[in-house]
């Protein structure tokens, strides 16, 4: 019942205003995800790293990290099955290997302790340690353990005694991951880097039987005559190589040296006695290797040419592949090939890349799966209702379609190979916007702490490549060498003069060598106009100096500096409408702060004539739950206005307030008050925190309709709320 309750909220003026219910004529879908995450176990994992391929077409899938716990999913005839869950959290994480036989599922996972706060030797690793092994799991049903003697795991959400130790190693030791896995009925094999050997388990008992060295060892698959095939990564001075054992760990004569291009992630064997290669280098394609037990040698490929980085580059398609990072068959012949392209998961954070597909041996296509944003928000063009675009992809709206059907995932906008300076293959983005200056589209990309703005321009259609152009740094970056030649120390701007996409000397901006103020908030107007408000020192004001050679113009010889309003304490947030001179803050005072460090906190305040003779026009204080804290405080992430309204989404729930996860509030821009909320719906399932500090965007489409995105992490997708206000 609170959840229609009148509840009254204060006005900065001493006034009230009653809250209402739900708004009416709101309806919520998703995009970037094949389903929309109702039930237990239906949606499609994020950034694939292994399949394991089962004769009847079943497909197992590990990654690392889900954020709902799908660490370890099964797919048929493209369409969940189920998750094997108890692998996420607890100390419990995915791994890089997955493998079955006719009994059991085998995949490889990670352990920690969470600083030493997680305690019980069944369970855990002591203080300072962590462990590297092999889950095991039922095959008749992946959520149950198959125990073995010396297993561990029981506490918490973890299963009893289904977790083999292969390495127990000091905290944040690398490359110890198991990396490939194989299993027959009667034996189980892992690669294990770090010790470089072939390790061979007893499959019931999961004791070790033998071991034998081998450097750089990978992915792995049996052949038709029990021989081992072992993919043997590259180093500085040697090409990668797949080599063939047998399984008491001789190895024969018959191996592949691969070209020096290729990067080679997984490895398997079709029907025809065929290996096949996934191939993440500038290839993009399947590598397939006929004669393997005489004298292998490459006899096709699968895929396009170089994915979809192919003219035009960008351009999603059958076939195209981002690189692939798992391949195997059935026994039908059908391919499965599972890509996981963000770039993002290059600079170790983000990610959302999934592209799960099965083809015909001819290539055509039997069903395709996408999993495809994680911490990520989505932006519509101002005068284009139907391209949207987030921070790496771009999609094609059609209104008439059913809920989650409205999406068609049309391009790939990062191209590493021709821009591998590109900030998205170095830094952990979130969420865009898009905007058109003088007539042209450019891509401002966020991160998910407010630390960086990058911008970039768009070549001719129908290429999709977002091209770097500038970039904002608050401080100095050391990122392994990136970005090169910028400044010492201090906040910069770097506008690519050349328009070549990369960095280079006499294209910097820079401020005194200083960093900038301690600021979150970050937006960009429909002028390209950049602005950034401080948490104490005001507001600064970067105008678009021009666009030359199609790259836009931004230095701090132009900033401008406005006072801090004296109505807020701190401000985290800001809207800006050129057209009115209007300015919206989001903030805190002294009386309401935030209950976490990262949201904008309550306190929200207008002001006309921004620009001239500033007038607040109205200041209130949105509803918050006092006291929460940590990542679920119920309290508001950001502002974004659109036509009539301002929206404010909200970073957890609250059974206090009454407060759903997704909760938006929406407040009239004219007066400031609060008309009523929007929420997610049973169609699109439990939704996740709000993480990034640009969480949503609000839009107003030429019918009057609305059209909100959210940022939605739990399932690997980002929610589209459509509003149409009576």
């Amino acid at each position: 019942m609170k959840r229609y309750m009148m509840i009254l909220f204060a006005l900065s003026t001493g006034s009230v205003f009653a809250v209402v219910g739900p708004l009416d004529n709101v309806s919520c879908s998703w995009l970037g995800n094949s389903f929309p995450g109702t039930g237990v176990n239906k949606w499609v994992q994020q950034d694939i790293e292994d399949i394991f391929v089962a004769a009847d077409g079943t497909v197992y899938a590990i990654v690392y990290w889900d954020e709902a716990g799908g660490e370890v999913t099964a797919y048929m005839d493209g369409d969940v099955i189920t998750a094997a869950h108890h692998t996420h959290g607890w100390g419990y994480h995915g791994g890089s290997a997955i493998a079955a036989n006719n009994k059991y599922l085998f995949f490889g996972e990670f352990v920690e302790n969470e600083g030493g706060h997680l305690v019980d030797p069944a369970t855990w690793p002591p203080k300072g340690k962590e462990w590297y092994g092999i889950a095991r799991r039922c095959r008749s049903d992946i959520t149950e353990a198959a125990p073995f003697p010396h297993g561990k795991g029981g506490k918490g959400d973890t299963l009893k005694g289904g977790f083999l130790v292969i390495h127990e190693l000091p905290t944040e030791t690398s490359d110890a991951h198991i990396a490939g896995l194989w299993a027959t009925n009667t034996e189980l094999f892992a690669a294990c880097p770090h010790d470089r050997t072939i390790r061979v388990f007893d499959a019931e008992t999961m004791q070790l039987l033998r071991r034998w060295p081998l450097h750089r060892c990978g992915p792995m698959f049996m052949d038709h005559q029990g021989m081992l095939w072992i993919l043997q990564k590259a180093a500085r001075d040697s090409s990668a190589r797949v080599l063939r054992f047998r399984s008491d760990g001789k190895k024969l004569p018959e191996e592949i040296i691969l070209p020096a291009e290729v990067n080679p992630t997984d490895i398997c064997i079709d029907s025809h006695n065929r290996l096949l290669i996934s191939d993440r280098g500038p290839s993009q394609r399947i590598l397939i290797y006929d004669d393997i037990n005489t004298a292998p040698r490459q006899a096709d490929t699968f895929g396009v040419e170089h994915g979809i980085f192919s003219e035009p580059a960008g351009s999603f398609g059958p076939r195209r592949f981002n690189d692939p990072a798992g391949v195997g068959t059935d026994a039908d012949g059908n391919i499965y090939i599972a890509s996981s392209g963000s770039s993002a998961r290059d600079a170790g954070g983000g990610g959302g890349s999934t592209v799960l597909e099965s083809y015909q041996s001819d290539g055509r296509l039997n069903w395709r799966l996408l999993g495809l944003e994680f911490i990520d928000c989505a932006s519509l063009e101002k005068n284009d209702e139907y391209h949207v675009w987030t921070k790496e992809e771009r999609f094609t709206l059609d209104y008439s379609e059913p809920r989650g059907r409205e999406w068609t995932y049309t391009g790939y906008t990062v191209n590493k190979w021709r821009y591998p300076n590109d900030p998205r293959t170095h830094i952990w983005s979130a969420g865009a916007w898009l905007r058109r200056i003088d007539g042209r589209p450019f891509l401002f990309v966020n991160d998910m702490t407010g630390e960086y703005l990058q911008v970039y321009r768009f070549a001719q259609p129908p290429a999709e490549t977002a091209i770097p152009a500038a970039f904002f740094a608050k401080r100095h970056i050391d990122i392994k060498g990136w970005p090169p030649v910028q400044p010492d120390q201090g906040e910069w701007i770097w506008c690519d003069a050349d328009a070549d996409g990369s960095f280079q000397h006499g294209e910097f901006s820079a401020h005194g060598g200083k960093d900038s103020p301690s600021l979150q908030g970050w937006w960009v107007d429909s002028e390209g106009t950049v602005w950034q408000v401080t948490e104490r020192e005001g507001v600064r004001r970067f105008p678009c100096r021009g666009i030359k050679d199609g790259v836009p113009r931004w230095d701090y010889t132009s900033m401008e500096n406005f006072g801090a309003p004296p109505e807020l304490d701190r401000i985290k947030r800001l809207r800006y409408d050129p057209v009115t001179d209007t300015m919206y803050f989001g903030g805190t005072t002294k009386d309401h702060k935030n209950q976490h460090w990262k949201p904008m906190g309550p306190v929200i305040c207008r002001y006309d004539n921004w620009s001239s003779d500033r007038k607040l026009r109205w200041k209130i204080v949105a509803p918050y739950q006092h006291g929460s804290s940590g990542h679920s405080s119920c309290e508001p992430m950001t502002i974004d206005i659109a036509g009539d309204y301002l929206f404010v989404p909200y970073t957890g729930d609250s059974v206090e307030l009454g407060f759903a996860m997704g909760h938006i509030e929406v407040f009239r821009l004219n007066t400031g008050a609060r008309i009523g909320w929007m929420e997610p719906d049973p169609n699109v399932g439990r939704i996740g925190l709000q993480d990034i500090r640009e969480c949503l965007s609000a839009h107003q489409l030429s019918n009057g309709e609305y059209v909100v995105f959210l940022e939605e992490d739990w399932k690997a997708k980002v929610l589209m709320f459509r509003w149409r206000p009576q």
